[in-house]
C-alpha cells in the first residue's frame, strides 16, 4: 500500500506549499498580475495559438490571481447591479459558465536563471485544466484536475529565456459537488445558493522557481518536549529533495534554526527522485534545544515563532534557498469520558477550545487585509479556534493564526462527492489521496494547525480510503493528532473520535446547553459545529441587501438570504421571539429584540461548555463566525463586519476570567481560561426589579484553579420578584480590579424543552420564558461623555455611561459613525457593548478603529437603548441619541 501511495504522488505531482519568503529563494516568482481572462465561448481559437505571444487579447478581462470566474468580472465591472442585493444572485446565471474559460499570462525570466530547471507550480485549480505554454500542450485535464492539489510542472524544455513567455489555461468548472458522485471540489451544504460557476478559475497561488538540477522544499520541524518539563525542547527536521535532472545527482542540505544552530547532511538522489531526508536530534544533538521559544495559544502565553533555514547544494553553487517561520510546540489529544470526548493537550496542557467555523467569500476573492480584519474579531471575542471545513485558505490566514495565537481545525468537506467516497471512480480516488498529500506537505509545518479531519458528518464510508489517507498522513509525518470525522461515529478504521456533530443548528433557549448531557448537543464532548440559529443584523447591514420594502422577516428576499433547505427561513427563532419578548410591530423593533435574543443565546451556549470543561465537554465550535455573503443566519459578525447581539454575547462568555450564572443549577460560577491560579477574588451578585429596586446582594470571596472553574454560591428563593428581573454578577481580582460584569434578564416562567420531539437540527419548546415585560419597563435617563485619543494609525474613544435614573439601562447600545447621519465606522473594536446599567453605575468602554476606516469628518457617537428617556439625558458633543 505504502508503494502504491508514493508512485500516486510522484505521477500526481503533489508539491509545494507557499509559505517560504521570497527573499530566501534562490529565484521565485509569483503570478498574480496582468493576466487575461476570457470565456471559451466568446473567444474559440484553440490553446496553440492563444498560448503565443503574437495572440490578441485585446478585448479579454483583465485579472488577478487567484480569481474566479465570477470574481474576475466583477472585479472588470461586467455587471450593473450589485449581485449581493435582494436577489440579484440569480441575475449571475450565464450558460457560458457551464463552459471552459480561458486564463492567459505572460512573463519572462532574468537571462541568470538560463541553463536551469524551471518549474510551475500550481496551488488550487478549480476544477481541471489543459495547459499552454508557448504553443505547446504540457499537461491537460486528466493531470490537472483537483482545487485541493498543489501541482508540480517541469517546464524547463518549453521555455525560452529570452523574450516572452505565454502561459494558457483552459479551466473546466466542477460538476455537481454537492452530490454523490459528483466532481471532488468545492462544497457549500446548506450555507448559501451555488455560484454559478462553481468557483470555476484559479483559487489560489501560481508561481516559476529555478534549480540548479535539484531542490529542496517543504520544511517541517517536528517538536518532542520531556514533558511536565518545557525547559529542553527535541526538534527533528524534515524536509523534501528533488532531483529534476536525468541522471544520479549529489548535494549537500544545509540548514540553520534561528540564526545559530548550524547542521548538514550529504544526499544522493537516483534520476527524477524525490526523497524524505529527515535530521534527528538523536544524531544531530544541537537540535536538543534548551530554553526554547515555545509558541502557545493566546490564553497560555506568547505564540513564539522560531525560523527554519534550508539550503541544498550543488556542485558547489546554491540550487535553492528556503525559510519558514515555525512553532516550538507539541499538540496531542487522548479520549476521556468513556471515549466520547476528545481533549486537547498543548505543549502538556489541556486546553479548552471554544471558537468557530470560518467563512470564505463566496466567489472565493481573497484579502489580505479582509483576513486580518476577520482574525481580529476572531481574537476579540477571546476565541482560541477557528475551524474550516473543506475550504483551505491561503498561507497569510495561517501566518495570521500563528501570530494571534489561534488553533485551526480542519479537514475535508461533508454532504456532497467528498462524504461519499464509495461512489469514486479510480480517477477521483487518485485525486482525493493527490489532495491529501498536498495538504499534509502544505499545511503540517503551520503552528496554529491542531487537527485534521479525515471526514466531515461521517467518517469516509469506503474505510479503505481512511486507511490510506491515514498511511499518507503518517508517511508525510503529520504531527498533530488526525480524526476520522467531525462526527460522533465510530469509524471502523480508528475508532471512536472524540467529538460530535448532534445540533443543534436552529433556535433553542439558553437552558438548553447545560440539560442535555449525553444525547444531542448539549455541553458534553467536543461539538465541532452547533448554534442556536439566525443571528439577525442590524437595520444598517440589512438595508445594504434587503430592498427596504421588502424588510419583513418572511419577505422573499429575507428568505433568499437565509440558509439551504431547512435553513431557508427565521420561522423557529421568530415564533421563539415573538413568545419570550412579545410580537413587534415593526422591523425595528423586531431587530432590537433579535439582538437581546442573540446575545443571551449564544453567551449561554459558550458558558455551558466552558463551565463543564473537562468533566464533560472539551470543545465547542459556534456555526458559523461569519458568512460568505450577507446572510441572517450563522455568524457572530455579519458580512459587512458588523458587531452585533451574538458577537457581544460570545465575547461576553469567552472572558478569560469570566464570572456566569448556571440556569441549570442557579449558581453562581468562576470560568479560569488562563494558566495562573487566582485566589483573593471577589464575587458579588445583585438582583434588581424592573423597577430597578435591589431584591437581592451577596458577596463572597473565592479561588479558582489554573484552567479551572469554580462554583461559588446558589441564588436563593426570593419573594417579591417581578415577571422579569435582572442579575448582575460582578468579578474583582485581588488588587480589586473587575475583571467580570455580567448581566443577565430572568423570568418566572422558564423555557421549557419538548425533548421528546428533538430533531437533528433543534429542539422545540413546549412553553417560553415571558419577557414581554421588558416592552413597558421604566424609562431611565443616562448621562454620556467620551473623550479621544487618536494616533497616526488609530483612534481610540473612551465613552463613559452613567445611569442617574432609578431603572436599569436595558442594552445601551454604542455606535460610533464616520460622521453625524453617516455610516458606522467599520471594523471597530467595542470593549463591550449592548451594555446594563444598575441605578447610579458608571461603564466607562474603550472604542477603538483605524483611522482609514473612519473618512475624514468628524466622528460621532450614537446611543440607543431599551428604556432610555432620551429627551432628559445628558450627552456632549459629536454624540446623539438614536430616534
Amino acid at each position: 500500500m505504502k508503494k502504491s501511495i508514493l508512485f500516486a504522488l510522484l505521477i500526481f505531482a503533489v508539491l509545494h506549499g507557499f509559505s517560504q519568503s521570497e527573499e530566501s529563494e534562490n529565484y521565485r516568482i509569483f503570478l498574480k498580475d496582468d493576466w487575461k481572462m476570457q470565456s471559451a465561448v466568446t473567444d474559440a481559437t484553440l490553446g496553440n495559438k492563444i498560448s503565443q505571444p503574437d495572440f490578441q487579447a485585446n478585448d479579454w478581462y483583465k485579472v488577478s490571481v487567484p480569481t474566479t470566474v465570477i470574481a474576475g468580472l466583477i472585479a472588470n465591472k461586467v455587471y450593473d447591479f450589485d449581485p449581493f442585493y435582494g436577489r440579484n444572485f440569480e441575475k449571475l446565471a450565464d450558460p457560458r459558465l457551464d463552459k471552459p474559460w480561458w486564463f492567459r499570462k505572460e512573463f519572462t525570466l532574468p537571462a541568470s536563471e538560463d541553463g536551469k530547471n524551471v518549474v510551475l507550480k500550481l496551488h488550487g485549480i478549480n476544477y481541471k485544466a489543459n495547459v499552454w505554454l508557448n504553443g505547446v500542450l504540457i499537461a491537460d485535464s486528466t493531470q490537472i484536475i483537483g482545487p485541493f492539489r498543489i501541482i508540480e510542472l517541469d517546464i524547463t524544455k518549453q521555455l525560452k529565456h529570452t523574450g516572452l513567455n505565454v502561459l494558457a489555461l483552459e479551466i473546466k468548472r466542477p460538476f455537481n459537488p454537492q452530490k454523490r458522485g459528483g466532481d471532488l471540489a468545492i462544497d457549500y451544504a446548506d450555507w448559501i445558493h451555488y455560484p454559478p460557476d462553481f468557483n470555476n478559475g484559479i483559487i489560489n497561488n501560481m508561481e516559476v522557481k529555478t534549480y540548479r538540477k535539484v531542490g529542496i522544499e517543504y520544511p517541517l520541524v517536528t517538536t518532542k518536549f520531556d514533558l511536565p518539563s518545557l525547559s529542553v525542547a527535541h526538534l527533528q527536521v524534515d524536509a523534501m529533495v528533488v532531483n529534476y535532472s536525468d541522471k544520479a545527482e549529489d548535494a549537500i542540505v544545509k540548514g540553520k534554526i534561528n540564526g545559530d544552530i548550524n547542521f548538514e547532511q550529504k544526499v544522493r538522489l537516483m534520476p527524477r527522485e524525490k526523497k524524505q531526508i529527515t535530521f534527528s536530534p538523536t544524531v544531530y544533538h544541537q537540535l536538543n534545544i534548551k530554553n526554547p521559544h515555545i509558541w502557545w495559544p493566546w490564553e497560555y502565553g506568547k505564540p513564539e515563532m522560531n525560523k527554519i533555514e534550508l539550503s541544498l547544494i550543488y556542485g558547489n553553487e546554491l540550487s535553492n534557498k528556503i525559510a519558514e517561520n515555525f512553532g516550538i510546540r507539541q499538540i496531542t489529544s487522548e479520549l476521556i469520558n468513556n471515549e466520547t470526548s476528545r481533549k486537547f493537550i498543548i505543549n502538556g496542557k489541556p486546553i479548552m477550545l471554544r471558537g468557530a467555523a470560518w467563512s470564505p467569500d463566496i466567489f472565493q476573492r481573497r484579502s489580505k487585509l479582509r483576513e486580518e480584519q476577520e482574525l481580529r474579531l476572531v481574537r476579540d471575542m477571546n476565541m482560541n479556534i477557528v475551524r474550516s471545513e473543506g475550504k483551505l485558505e491561503d498561507d497569510y490566514f495561517y501566518e495570521l493564526c500563528d501570530k494571534y495565537g489561534l488553533l485551526v481545525m480542519s479537514g475535508w468537506m461533508c454532504c456532497g462527492a467528498w462524504q461519499y467516497p464509495e461512489k469514486w471512480d479510480a480517477a477521483k480516488r487518485n485525486v482525493a489521496m493527490a489532495s491529501d498529500s498536498s495538504v499534509m506537505y502544505w499545511l503540517r509545518n503551520k503552528a496554529s494547525m491542531l487537527t485534521w479531519l479525515n471526514g466531515s458528518d461521517m467518517p469516509p464510508r469506503d474505510k479503505t480510503v481512511e486507511t490510506d489517507w491515514l498511511a499518507i498522513e503518517a508517511d508525510l509525518k503529520w504531527p498533530n493528532p488526525t480524526i476520522a470525522s467531525a462526527n460522533e461515529s465510530i469509524s471502523k478504521v480508528s475508532g471512536h473520535t472524540g467529538v460530535k456533530m448532534a445540533g443543534p443548528y436552529d433556535w433553542v433557549p439558553p437552558s438548553y446547553w447545560e440539560q442535555d448531557s449525553t444525547k444531542y448537543g448539549g455541553a458534553w464532548s467536543f461539538s465541532t459545529e452547533i448554534s442556536p440559529g439566525p443571528s439577525i443584523p442590524p437595520y444598517e447591514s440589512l438595508i445594504k441587501f434587503i430592498p427596504k420594502d421588502s424588510l419583513s422577516n418572511n419577505s422573499a428576499d429575507w428568505l433568499y438570504h437565509c440558509g439551504t433547505t431547512q435553513f431557508g427561513n427565521t420561522h423557529i427563532f421568530n415564533d421563539a421571539l415573538d413568545n419570550r419578548y412579545g410580537k413587534s410591530s415593526n422591523i425595528k423593533e423586531y431587530i432590537a429584540k433579535a439582538q437581546v435574543q442573540n446575545y443571551e443565546g449564544h453567551r449561554a451556549m459558550m458558558e455551558a461548555y466552558g463551565l463543564k470543561k473537562y468533566r464533560s465537554a472539551t470543545g465547542v465550535v459556534q456555526w458559523m463566525l461569519g458568512n460568505p455573503w450577507p446572510s441572517i443566519i450563522w455568524h457572530t459578525y455579519d458580512y459587512y463586519l458588523y458587531p452585533a447581539g451574538t458577537y457581544f454575547g460570545m465575547k461576553k462568555s469567552l472572558e478569560p476570567l469570566h464570572v456566569m450564572y448556571s440556569y441549570k443549577s442557579n449558581s453562581v460560577n468562576i470560568i479560569n481560561s488562563l494558566l495562573p491560579n487566582f485566589k483573593g477574588l471577589k464575587v458579588k451578585a445583585d438582583i434588581y426589579n424592573l423597577d430597578g429596586t435591589k431584591k437581592f446582594t451577596k458577596t463572597v470571596t473565592a479561588e479558582v484553579g489554573g484552567d479551572g472553574t469554580k462554583t461559588c454560591f446558589p441564588i436563593p428563593a426570593i419573594d417579591g420578584l417581578t415577571s422579569t428581573y435582572f442579575l448582575r454578577l460582578e468579578l474583582k481580582d485581588a488588587e480589586g480590579k473587575i475583571q467580570s460584569i455580567n448581566w443577565y434578564w430572568l423570568s418566572n416562567k422558564n423555557d421549557e424543552l419538548n425533548w421528546k420531539k428533538s430533531t437533528w437540527y433543534y429542539t422545540p419548546e413546549s412553553s417560553f420564558a415571558d419577557f414581554s415585560a421588558l416592552q413597558t419597563m421604566p424609562a431611565t435617563t443616562v448621562n454620556i461623555h467620551h473623550t479621544t485619543s487618536k494616533t497616526e494609525n488609530s483612534t481610540t474613544h473612551k465613552i463613559t455611561v452613567t445611569n442617574t435614573g432609578k431603572s436599569v439601562a436595558f442594552f445601551v447600545h454604542i455606535r460610533v459613525l464616520k460622521e453625524k447621519g453617516g455610516d458606522d465606522i467599520l471594523p471597530v473594536i467595542f470593549e463591550d457593548n449592548y451594555l446594563l446599567l444598575a441605578p447610579g453605575e458608571t461603564r466607562t468602554i474603550d472604542c477603538n478603529y483605524e483611522n482609514r476606516y473612519a473618512g475624514e469628518s468628524m466622528p460621532y457617537v450614537l446611543v440607543s437603548g431599551w428604556n432610555l428617556d432620551a429627551e432628559h439625558s445628558k450627552i456632549g458633543e459629536n454624540a446623539g441619541f438614536e430616534k
